[in-house]
């Protein structure tokens, strides 16, 4: 059909919307959603995708594929910008910008209900009264936070809801790594102003911090407690050390997020900047995936609604760039994010000062992450290349997909299917299988009904190759698989060790009867292994579970006199439940004694057991 043709039908249908703000869905022939947008009036910005000239070649690609749209009209475009939010979440479509780690940042919790509170880390902070501290952008630099604080400020390690009197404290407390709340002569006020100097700290109020501590050593001295005194001058001069480190310190006080952003070949990328009490705690690369066709505006407040919808601090302030974000978009997002606080936030655009500075190293942390990410992605597009051309694929593979099957002599047999896209592992896509209709062993069975389940799933994306764990039979197991259902198969390949050529991995294709030409310790290759790799790690874990579950409901735990020690001697000695259920009661006999009654009630046991199996089978 000719473009114009096409399009103008969905122009004359955009013209028509409501004049209101609302979201918007774009969808493809096979009605999956691909694409969405808000706007702060909808006729406006929806048909603005269907003129001659489209803006971008991204937009040319992304409207090439569009079938139809969808919309839905809300009150403000606040709620405009919260739905298109979820909507992105839930479809994760294929050219919205997504932030690609979205995780909750770690934060340390001081609570003050306690009577003896003591420093914990969480991930979503509830508003119940306690003291926040964070969040950390790095797991391993709050831990070597944590640390430092403890061994400044020895709160309880112990996780015990309460403290009670104890006549002898645990080992922390004879380390000196604890002042030991649970003993008698240890009063409230005592470890109160323990935590008041931890809270202190961390809010980086150094000089208060100094001189209450100044003061308490200087009063210990008075008293004649020469030992608490100098254990508070040595606190005093490590608190100097350990604060002399922080470079970047601001006179303000405050809670700022600093954004940066940084785009170059299509890609736009972000850092988010984060000042703590005025210091600056540290600096989170804003990685998106996505074909990033939206304007570079819309993907920078994209990435920003994200981030803060993942239950992450919002602090007092922002520092946005006002090269890319809209006014009336800042506006919106400020009122968003105020709602979201339950206070005032401000969102500004520094022109001049510290703020502006803050800005530029923000801008400078994105500009370099994005060169490392361009780079990345360079090297990874040679290796597709790499095996476009080896395996004679008709396009640049994006989505690999990978199965692997695991089992114990045909117990519990279970199957893993991993998944990696643009070199980025795609765990949320991650499925596990149970073995249903295939015996127990039969791998080319298994094969073939996992692969058949899961190409059942036509809401799930379809993989540019797909990577089977073993040799020629499990590729004809999964050819047999789409011949079931019908389908034409996305490319496929099979990995296997050759044993004879010193395990070394070979990759086959259908219709070849020699392996694929991949040399060994080529890139493409370790790539293909790397993915069965951790298909192998993924489901073995998964096998693992069910075996330690089956060992659980194992009839031979309800027999008396069969202790672990004994259980164990049995199974050791006849390999399986199956060969136990076979044996005669003399055979069990003569590997562990038994009373009459814990042998009437094993082999009742193993009965039941067995008539199962055999039922299931």
């Amino acid at each position: 059909m000719d473009t114009d043709a096409r399009l103008e039908p969905l122009r004359q249908q955009a013209l028509s919307l409501p004049n209101s703000p609302g979201v918007y869905l774009m969808r493809d022939g096979q009605g999956q959603v691909i694409y969405v947008g808000k706007a702060r009036i909808l006729p406006r910005r929806v048909s603005s995708y269907f003129q001659k000239t489209p803006p971008s070649a991204r937009i040319a690609l992304m409207v090439s594929r569009i079938d139809k749209f969808d919309f839905v009209v809300t009150a403000t475009e606040k709620e405009a910008l919260i739905l298109e939010n979820s909507l992105i979440k839930k479809y994760r479509p294929r050219f919205n910008v997504i932030l690609r780690d979205d995780k909750t940042y770690p934060s340390l919790r001081l609570s003050l209900t306690e009577d003896f509170p003591r420093l914990e880390i969480v991930r979503r902070p509830v508003k119940d009264g306690s003291i926040i501290f964070g969040p950390f952008p790095s797991s391993g630099a709050m831990k070597d936070t944590v640390r430092t604080a403890l061994r400044l400020f020895p709160l309880r390690q112990c996780r015990r809801p309460e403290v009670k009197k104890a006549s002898r404290p645990c080992l922390n407390y004879q380390m000196g790594r604890c002042v030991g709340p649970c003993r008698p002569e240890m009063t409230l006020e005592e470890y109160r102003r323990l935590t008041d100097q931890v809270r202190l700290f961390f809010q980086g109020r150094d000089t208060e911090l100094a001189a209450r501590l100044t003061g308490e050593m200087k009063a210990a001295a008075d008293r004649y407690d020469y030992e608490e005194a100098a254990r508070l001058r040595d606190r005093l001069s490590n608190i100097k050390k350990t604060l002399e480190r922080q470079v970047v310190d601001q006179a303000e006080r405050r809670d700022l997020d600093v954004f940066g952003f940084d785009q170059k070949e299509g890609l736009l990328q972000g850092a988010l900047l984060m000042v703590r009490s005025g210091a600056v705690s540290g600096c989170q690369p804003l990685e998106s995936t996505g074909g990033g066709e939206a304007e570079a505006g819309e993907a920078a407040l994209s990435l920003l609604t994200q981030y803060y919808s993942g239950d992450n601090f919002v602090p007092d302030e922002l520092l946005c760039p006002g090269d890319l974000i809209q006014d009336e978009d800042l506006a919106t997002l400020e009122d968003w994010l105020s709602s979201l606080k339950g206070q005032s936030v401000k969102i500004h655009v520094p022109q001049r000062g510290d703020k502006t500075r803050l800005l530029e190293m923000a801008r400078e942390n994105a500009r370099a992450a994005l060169e490392d990410r361009l780079g990345r992605l360079s090297r990874n597009r040679q290796v597709m290349v790499e095996l476009k051309v080896r395996l004679n694929l008709e396009k640049i593979p994006r989505r690999l997909e990978c199965f692997d099957l695991a089992h114990l002599q045909g117990q519990n047999a279970a199957a893993g299917l991993v998944v990696m896209e643009d070199n980025e592992w795609k765990k949320d896509h991650y499925r596990r299988f149970k073995i249903k209709s295939a015996q127990g062993g039969d791998d080319y069975g298994g094969m073939r009904e996992v692969v058949a389940r899961r190409f059942q799933h036509e809401d799930w994306p379809w993989p540019d190759l797909l990577l089977l764990d073993g040799g020629k039979g499990q590729l004809h197991a999964a050819e047999a698989a789409f011949e079931d259902l019908g389908l034409q198969p996305p490319p496929l390949a099979a990995i296997a060790k050759i044993r004879q050529e010193g395990d070394i991995d070979r990759v086959f294709r259908p219709g070849r009867k020699n392996p694929v030409d991949l040399k060994a310790g080529s890139p493409g290759l370790l790539l293909l292994s790397r993915l069965r790799d951790e298909a192998h790690r993924y489901v073995g874990a998964y096998h693992h579970r069910l075996q330690a579950a089956t060992f659980l409901e194992s009839p031979i735990l309800a027999a008396p006199g069969l202790g672990p020690a004994r259980r164990k001697k049995l199974l050791n000695h006849f390999g399986s439940l199956e060969n136990l259920a076979a044996s005669p009661d003399q055979a069990i006999l003569s590997v562990v004694p038994l009373p009459p009654e814990g042998l009437t009630i094993l082999r009742q046991s193993l009965d039941r057991w067995l008539a199962g199996v055999t039922q299931s089978a």
